[in-house]
């Protein structure tokens, strides 16, 4: 066992906070929108909470919060914590009918929530989809006032709920985090506090950081990106953890000038590089530190235009508790930008053929398979979707195609299927997607295969705000920079690209309005 799991075993997040409020009591632990809170008033507001909700829900109970980023979202996740109850973090961006669905499925004891969150009443949205419901959870409605003072809008006749099913206990339970899903009904993935610490350690360590470290990030919380990677990740080192309510990147860089950040993670740079300000680079000045996600002519964009000299790719999912594999900014730059970094100690992937699940040769691709410590125990109530995602020696199917490099690190390339196959031509989406956005003058797009009668797919591309760019000259910039079969046979035009919740292209509603004739083709 490493050192950093040693110092993991047994503990909780509210372990850790309480470490924090003793040694760190006076410093600031999290600032949203400009308003601070030390780890000391942490501590005392999540105490405060932990005694109005030990009246409802007991160990093993499951909390849903359905809050954007804010103070109260922190202390709720904390104080299920300090409870041994099980967050269940919920979109902001779902519908109530979606809401009812994650609630259901997660068997939640209680929804904490809002009233006023960017022109919507949540409380008021969930009240009304309980009305017909015979069993409803308790209604706790969060505000900026003290704990105390949250009111509780329903009483609950559902009855407390236990999982026994993975003869976990409570306390090992940490969170069930539902995955967005591009095609399917999002599966609950349950998550530990052993994951989530083990992680949030090897992060810590791979980005330098200290109690001095002055971190940054805009990822929401209710992502498994923004309650490891920007929560715990600082709660571990002790350093305080800048956020924001409401994604904007002209805020993101005022924020790094004005509190100095050094160190970062985010899947937003791209919108920082398309806000075209002139002063970005300067504004970004003390970030030395980040991890994002893309090809390697994304990253070097970013390396080169913001100057952000220890930016580099990772490899997780929500399944892995966040990051899987990562690298440290003194790795060779070249590394760190075409590769996803090495896993943590304890953890191992192998590459497979994802037809036979047997070992492809080092260099050569397969689907990335993964084990280890920070892999989820499974989804919540779904043996059917936990049969289909472990093989019979118990790895993690990702779904994911990837390789090994000359030294033995994790190359991701694409999902396997996004992969567009032309008869007996395979390629990956990324690699013409990026080409286009380089050399042709599009900011957005994304490519897929389409059905033909006689190679099965070809590729078409779906391009954002591309009214008046010469298509003629593009095919034929196209043709220059790749092999024949991977150049889009048709084009078409969309106001937006459908995404979900984490930042995802929907492939399949793209194919649903490309079949349905509702885009216009320009090639």
């Amino acid at each position: 066992m490493s050192d950093v799991g040693k110092r993991m075993d047994g503990l909780t997040l509210y372990d850790v906070l309480r470490h924090n409020a003793r040694y760190l009591r006076d410093k600031i632990a999290v600032r949203i929108d400009g308003e601070e809170l030390t780890h000391g008033n942490l501590l005392k507001t999540v105490d405060a909470l932990v005694g109005v909700l030990s009246r409802h829900v007991a160990p093993g109970d499951r909390i849903a919060i359905w809050l954007p980023n804010s103070f109260s979202w922190i202390v709720s996740f904390l104080a299920a914590n300090a409870l041994g109850a099980i967050s269940v973090p919920v979109n902001t961006r779902l519908t109530a009918t979606e809401l009812r669905g994650i609630l259901k499925d997660a068997d939640a004891r209680m929804l904490i929530t809002t009233s006023a969150y960017r022109g919507r009443d949540y409380v008021d949205e969930a009240m009304a989809i309980f009305a017909d419901d015979g069993a409803r959870p308790v209604v706790c409605a969060a505000s900026d006032a003290a704990p105390e003072a949250w009111s509780i809008c329903g009483d609950g006749d559902g009855a407390a709920h236990r999982d026994d099913a993975l003869s976990l206990q409570p306390s090992d339970l940490f969170c069930i985090q539902y995955t967005s899903g591009t095609t399917s009904t999002p599966k609950g993935v349950m998550l530990t506090n052993e994951a989530y610490l083990l992680t949030a350690s090897y992060v810590a360590r791979c980005q330098r950081l200290t109690p001095a470290s002055r971190f940054i990030s805009a990822g929401p919380f209710f992502h498994c990106s923004g309650s490891m990677h920007a929560l715990t990740v600082c709660m571990v080192a002790g350093c305080t953890l800048t956020s924001m309510s409401i994604w904007n990147p002209e805020r993101f860089l005022d924020d790094v000038q004005t509190y100095r950040c050094d160190a970062s993670h985010a899947i937003y740079y791209r919108d920082v590089l398309a806000l075209g300000d002139p002063g970005a680079r300067a504004k970004l000045a003390s970030m030395q530190v980040a991890h994002t996600v893309g090809p390697r002519e994304y990253l070097l964009q970013v390396h080169d235009e913001l100057d952000i000299p220890g930016l580099s790719n990772i490899y997780g999912m929500t399944e892995t508790a966040g990051q899987f594999s990562m690298w440290c900014p003194d790795d060779p730059l070249e590394s760190r930008m075409s590769a996803n970094g090495r896993p943590q100690p304890g953890n191992r992937f192998r590459i497979v053929a994802p037809d036979t699940g047997e070992a492809v040769a080092d260099g050569e691709p397969g689907e990335i398979q993964l084990m280890g410590r920070t892999l989820s125990p499974g989804y919540y109530n779904r043996p059917e979707a936990n049969a289909a995602a472990l093989t019979a020696d118990g790895w993690l199917r990702t779904g994911d195609l990837g390789a090994v490099t000359d030294d033995g690190a994790l190359l991701y390339v694409a999902r396997l299927k996004e992969i567009v196959r032309v008869g007996g031509e395979n390629f990956a989406p990324a690699e013409v997607e990026q080409i286009m956005r380089d050399h042709c003058g599009v900011r957005q797009v994304c490519v897929l295969g389409v059905p033909h009668p006689r190679l099965n797919e070809v590729a078409a591309a779906v391009v954002v705000g591309g009214d008046d760019l010469e298509w003629s000259g593009i095919l034929d910039t196209l043709t220059r920079h790749l092999a024949g079969f991977k150049i889009p046979t048709a084009i078409y035009l969309a106001p937006a690209l459908p995404m979900t919740a984490t930042n995802k292209v929907q492939r399949a509603v793209l194919s649903e309005w490309i079949a349905d004739n509702r885009l216009v083709r320009v090639v």
